[in-house]
């Protein structure tokens, strides 16, 4: 997913340089510049995301313990 999202800014960097006519040596620097951030920035995304899901499967399994502790033993 991250070299998608990374492949999607340099395209979107080389069609914008491409359009406004910026020498090809710079427009590629910026397209390059654009997939390492995007690829960066996906990457990051997914960590956090990840963090998240184990937070909230973490809380899950703390509150069925106390719920299951919380009944009357039979």
């Amino acid at each position: 997913m991250p070299f998608i999202v990374g492949s999607l800014a340099a395209m979107i960097a080389l069609i914008g340089g491409i359009l406004a006519k910026i020498d090809p040596v710079s427009c590629l620097t910026r397209s390059l510049l654009a997939f390492f951030l995007g690829w960066i920035a996906a990457q990051l995304w997914q960590v956090i995301l990840i963090l998240v899901g184990q937070n909230r499967g973490m809380e899950e399994v703390h509150e069925g313990k106390t719920e299951s502790e919380k009944l009357p033993a039979a």
